[in-house]
């Protein structure tokens, strides 16, 4: 029986290029995903069982089937409302009004004086000219004029009592509703002065001018005692009991009416055009962003259709899921299992973007409450953080952990913010912490059949293949172990170089651990597993050798298919050798008596060449370690030159075109393989021939603690000339 992956292919075959790709399939992904997204956010917009509107004569009597108590919205709203009528506004005594009011009365009559003194002003309509310009604020013309009529001793006068007049009312304090009567107030008292009409007038006017509202209304403190007076009223419930009449035949519905329906799930209005043709905008633009934003940050994502088609999945299984919850609670929804989910089997970047999507499509279903949306997005923000692929691979248990601890702290602090009351804030948090665990064990449960269906390779399965218990790395041990120990180390050098290149480091390592897997099927052909013994390729010719050696990259793949190697280990191990000359032989071949006759092609691997950062990786290691390991007595030098030699041949023969490696990577890589290389294969220090009798010596005289030295030290310098021999 086909499986789900290969219908899906079938379905979904990959062009070439992004420009010959069919359109038809495109379009119909976005209507059928468009169309679900619709339908599972506007079902709440369609009409139930009664249709009636409120004015609207009712045809039928509609009954309660079942008891049920509700909070009377309206009713409630109304207490609220005449709550916070009752409670008085705060007012802030503003001193600075005070102050200044003083400095523009100094100003004032500081210019008056100085006019007053300048003896080339004799008439007062010069005074008035010259006061009208240079007074610091505009006052009435009468004022003007009184000013230029009063003597020093007038303007002394004056201004005191302007003072004493300001600074009366001004200390006690002074609303916008009370402007206007003190204004009139420091008329009449101006008045009473005795100092003669002009003096007044000054007064008077200087005064109403200059006097204005000190009391400032703190709207901190005054919101702050009528949010306490609500958080003191309880909701207004009323119930309504089985069997109770809610509508008589032949009454006028009313609000209240449609609201008890509404409660009961009885009541459907008529569809609203408006909010469906707002929602469909909604949908297309956050799905045309989100396809742009895969455009040109997610080539490889927007390319791959069957990476569409998961993303369109993911989403609509994490809208439903978060849609069952929202009716239990809006904190409950594990929207960020759908970050999780696109993170591990996608990419992170665009598990952030789906996160992003998840919390404005959940804002629809939660209608528009912001701290339900603020919890789905930085809650999903935090999943797609928690697995972000690694080295080390994640744990879904630490996410789910995370999403939880993340989500209480932000539905908690939203709710202070609110100044919820707090038994209610904590139960929301409760809720918060379960949806990120729910949202973990969800991703737990999805992961393997999503992998399965779409035949995508998680940094989890990757890291099983990389245990050594593996079966196929347990043949691989026991059949060729100087292979396994070969494969070993080339996954060494190439996951640390793979970080500086910023390759995937598991896939660069499980990649290395089974390049050469396709040795298990005839070991001792190759060097490194014949352990001294007759090398059989001495009897054969360099053709049928060649053959044989290269025939370990098909025998490979035909493991990678009994065992079901994920699509990029198999990739790896097709390409570590690309098209590169199996050059011994073709040596050999060229000696012999017919060499001229010998094609190169004919002594080539099949390929082909790299086309990642990561096969490429494996090729450079297996060869420069391969090579460093044949180096008669190494050192840092001849490490260095053998690895820069292996490097800039593989550039020169074409064998790193398309693996997206620039020249400045390979330095690294050489740089990295090197200083590996050279702690790996150091040359070590041999003993003299007179320390060796010393220790000979010491040996027969049955010392027992210099004698297991002495063998260690000989063992380390046999271990030496094992490893040459092996070479």
């Amino acid at each position: 029986m086909m499986s789900v992956h290969n219908r899906l292919r079938e379905l979904f075959i990959q062009p070439g290029s992004i420009h010959t790709r069919p359109l038809v399939r495109r379009i119909v992904l976005l209507v059928l995903f468009f169309g679900l997204y619709m339908l599972s956010l506007s079902t709440d917009f369609i009409p139930e069982k009664v249709s009636l509107q409120i004015g609207q004569v009712s045809d039928r009597d509609v009954i309660a089937p079942r008891t049920v108590s509700y909070v009377d919205n309206a009713k409630t709203k109304k207490l609220e409302m005449e709550v916070m009528a009752s409670v008085a506004n705060v007012y802030d005594l503003d001193v600075a009004v005070m102050a200044k009011a003083e400095e523009e009365v100094k100003a004032i009559f500081h210019v008056a004086r100085l006019i007053q003194a300048d003896k080339t002003q004799a008439t007062n309509e010069q005074k008035v000219q010259r006061l009208t310009h240079e007074l610091p604020l505009t006052l009435s013309s009468s004022v003007v004029a009184g000013l230029a009529n009063l003597e020093e001793a007038g303007l002394v006068k004056t201004e005191e009592y302007t003072k004493s007049i300001l600074s009366k009312y001004l200390q006690r304090g002074i609303r916008d509703d009370d402007l206007d009567i003190a204004r009139k107030q420091v008329v009449l008292e101006a008045e009473e002065l005795g100092l003669g009409k002009n003096a007044e007038a000054v007064v008077a006017g200087i005064a109403q001018t200059l006097i204005r509202p000190n009391f400032i209304l703190n709207v901190r403190e005054t919101d702050k005692r009528k949010q306490s007076a609500l958080a003191s009223i309880e909701s207004v419930r009323e119930t309504v009991k089985k069997g109770q009449v809610l509508v008589r035949r032949g009454d006028v519905v009313t609000a209240e009416q449609i609201h008890v329906m509404e409660e009961l799930g009885l009541y459907a209005g008529n569809v609203s055009e408006v909010r469906i043709l707002g929602l469909a905008i909604y949908v297309l633009l956050i799905m045309g962003i989100s396809l742009g934003y895969l455009y040109n940050f997610a080539l490889r994502v927007y390319q791959n259709d069957m990476h569409l088609l998961l993303l369109g999945l993911i989403i609509l299984v994490t809208m439903l899921l978060g849609k069952m919850a929202h009716y239990y609670s809006d904190f409950a929804a594990p929207v960020a299992a759908g970050a999780l989910l696109t993170a591990i089997l996608i990419d992170s970047r665009v598990g952030l973007v789906v996160s992003v999507i998840m919390a404005m499509f959940f804002g629809v279903i939660v209608d528009h409450d912001l701290r339900a949306v603020a919890a789905a997005l930085v809650g999903g923000m935090a999943g797609v953080y928690s697995v972000t692929k690694m080295a080390h691979g994640y744990s879904l248990i630490k996410a789910g952990v995370s999403i939880g601890a993340i989500n209480f702290l932000v539905i908690g602090s939203t709710g202070l913010i609110q100044q919820l009351e707090g038994t209610v804030v904590l139960v929301q948090c409760l809720f918060g912490a379960i949806s990120g665990i729910a949202s973990a064990v969800i991703t737990t449960g999805l992961l393997p059949y999503l992998e399965h269906a779409f035949n995508i390779t998680t940094p989890i399965k990757l890291l099983d293949l990389a245990k050594p218990n593996h079966p196929l790395l347990q043949r691989l041990l026991l059949d060729a172990p100087g292979t396994y120990h070969h494969s070993v180390l080339v996954g060494n050098l190439a996951e640390t170089a793979a970080v500086t290149v910023g390759a995937d480091p598991v896939i660069v390592r499980v990649g290395a651990y089974y390049h050469d897997i396709g040795k298990i099927k005839r070991p001792y052909f190759f060097i490194e597993n014949q352990a001294g013994c007759e090398n059989p390729h001495d009897k054969l010719a360099p053709s049928l050798s060649t053959l044989i050696v290269t025939s370990h990259i098909k025998d490979g793949l035909d493991l990678c298919r009994d065992y079901k190697l994920p699509q990029v280990i198999t990739d790896i191990i097709e390409q570590h050798h690309g098209t590169t000359l199996v050059s011994y032989f073709y040596k050999r071949a060229t000696e012999n008596e017919h060499g001229e006759c010998m094609m190169e092609d004919d002594f080539r691997y099949e390929g082909p060449a790299p086309q990642t950062k990561e096969a490429a990786l494996v090729m450079l290691a297996d060869a420069c370690e391969a090579a460093v390991r044949s180096i008669n007595k190494p050192n840092v030098n001849r490490i260095e030159a053998t690895v820069r030699k292996m490097i800039r041949e593989r550039l020169q023969d074409g064998q790193l075109d398309d693996c997206n490696l620039t020249l400045r990577d390979l330095k690294v890589i050489g740089d990295v393989y090197i200083r590996l290389l050279s702690s790996m294969f150091h040359t070590r220090l041999e003993y003299p021939e007179a320390l060796k009798e010393l220790e000979r010596r010491k040996a027969k005289n049955g010392n027992s603690n210099k004698q297991s030295t002495g063998k260690d030290d000989s063992n380390a310098g046999n271990g030496t000339n094992a490893e040459a021999g092996t070479k």
